[in-house]
């Protein structure tokens, strides 16, 4: 890692700061990240560099240089801010305390558009953390807000000095940190890709040649409030490469040999309802996944409650007033996800129950697999139709399936009756009701359509 002014790195004066609207990019990385503040982790490597720190409601550079990156995956956001400081000075050990009276680095986002809603992070010199929510401005500020909720930030600092000893020259401080999607959930957790936020960073530099710190940052603010979000810049995420980004995420799965739980699930993510299609009249839906590579989604529609199903397609357009039939089923249907490799082989699966016309308890949830040309119309050929997996199910039926970061399929089954496991399926591995079952579809033992994975538990 080379920080301007320390050994190894060239003199490297302030830039000029932001003059107006500024677009940054957060970007993926399937990479590692270690929270030691060394920052020569190969994961930053593909990260923006944010240099242009200043006073831009005085017109000034910054006195000194700052650099900053941040990076995102699917479980956090993390920072790294490179700083030069002549003078290294932190004194609050208390976590949430008045953090901004020492050197600190400060992390501001306010997601939503239409929330007052904002947060702000920060952490100084000593690895002091400051993670606060404030739904609004005033109304108590930090006093109120400091201790309300709870967070997970981690971070780290390295210094290039001493901390506190005020005749010695330093040459600056490194902090390494990252905060979990979950303590954003007020405002809706982790973003979609190409999400845009509000954002500002800010180096509060207090040096002993000055009277009063120095508060440098990347936003073009027109005043010297940091709550002051109108005047924050631009955050978007990007996603990963499809291209080339890693079919699945997991290296290596660690086999299941306890069952044990610890605490409690994460709430659920915040959400309000819309209506997105308001010309398209859908009856019963009960699922919708959008088709890879595509802005066609894919919806199922039930007669009535568990009864015969269709599935239809239509264009993701709030426009749209129309939508076509790709199949009819005598079944209940429940579930559509694609193969990994759609886009090459077509393949669809689908969870359904049936046949209805079969008296009960004749009936049978079945996972299948069906062919869609991939060369317009894009049909879904009924014929196409291979049974990969079943088992008897008289209700509770189950029918959850998706393809798991490791390729294989993931399927819940229900206790198959209409009370609660009446049958007592639970406890009884012999069965597949009630479980969630792993299957590999793309090396089939002799016989079946599918193999059951050598390092399921």
């Amino acid at each position: 890692m080379v920080v301007p002014g320390w050994p190894g790195a060239a003199a490297v004066a302030p830039t000029a700061g932001p003059t107006g609207p500024a677009l940054f990019e957060c970007r993926w990385t399937d990479l590692p990240v270690r929270i030691d503040a060394q920052g020569d982790d190969a994961a930053w490597k593909g990260a923006q560099v944010i240099d242009r720190f200043a006073l831009p409601w005085a017109g000034k550079p910054a006195s000194t240089a700052t650099r900053a990156r941040l990076l995102w995956d699917r479980e956090n956001l993390y920072f790294l801010a490179e700083m030069q400081d002549s003078d290294i000075h932190a004194e609050v050990r208390e976590h949430d305390g008045r953090t901004r009276l020492d050197d600190v680095f400060e992390l501001f986002f306010k997601p939503a558009e239409d929330e007052p809603g904002h947060y702000e992070f920060q952490v100084n010199a000593a690895g002091t953390m400051l993670d606060m929510f404030l739904p609004r401005r005033g109304d108590g500020g930090y006093e109120r807000y400091r201790s309300d909720g709870e967070f997970h930030m981690e971070a780290k600092v390295a210094l290039r000095g001493t901390l506190n000893r005020r005749q010695d020259p330093d040459r600056g401080w490194v902090v390494e940190g990252r905060i979990p999607w979950r303590d954003f959930l007020r405002t809706g957790g982790r973003p979609e890709t190409n999400e845009r936020w509000k954002f500002a960073l800010r180096h509060h530099d207090y040096r002993i040649d000055t009277p009063q710190p120095e508060p440098s940052t990347s936003a073009p603010l027109t005043v010297p409030s940091f709550h002051r979000y109108e005047d924050y810049a631009t955050l978007r995420f990007v996603g990963p490469d499809e291209r080339t980004a890693r079919p699945f995420g997991i290296d290596r799965r660690i086999p299941l040999t306890t069952s044990r739980v610890i605490g409690s699930p994460d709430p659920p993510l915040p959400y309000r309802v819309r209506r997105v299609y308001p010309k398209l009249k859908l009856t019963n839906p009960v699922t919708v996944v959008r088709e890879p590579g595509s802005d066609r989604l894919l919806v199922i529609l039930q007669q009535a409650a568990g009864g015969a199903s269709r599935i239809l397609r239509f264009r993701d357009d709030p426009d749209v007033d129309s939508a076509e039939t790709l199949l009819s089923v005598d079944r209940a249907a429940y579930d559509i996800t694609f193969h990994p490799s759609f886009d090459g082989n077509g393949y669809l699966y689908l969870s359904s129950k049936g046949p209805l016309s079969a008296e009960r308890p004749g009936r049978k949830m079945q996972i299948t697999r069906f062919t869609m040309a991939r060369r317009p119309p894009f049909g879904l050929d009924p014929a196409s139709e291979k049974v990969i997996i079943e088992w008897p199910s008289d209700g509770h039926d189950g029918g959850g399936i998706v393809f798991g970061q490791d390729g294989l399929l993931y399927i819940t089954t229900g206790d198959g009756s209409s009370d609660s496991d009446e049958n007592i399926a639970g406890q009884d591995m012999t069965r597949l009701l009630s479980k969630l079952l792993r299957i590999d579809i793309d090396h089939p033992e002799p016989g079946k359509a599918y193999s059951v994975p050598k390092d399921n538990p």
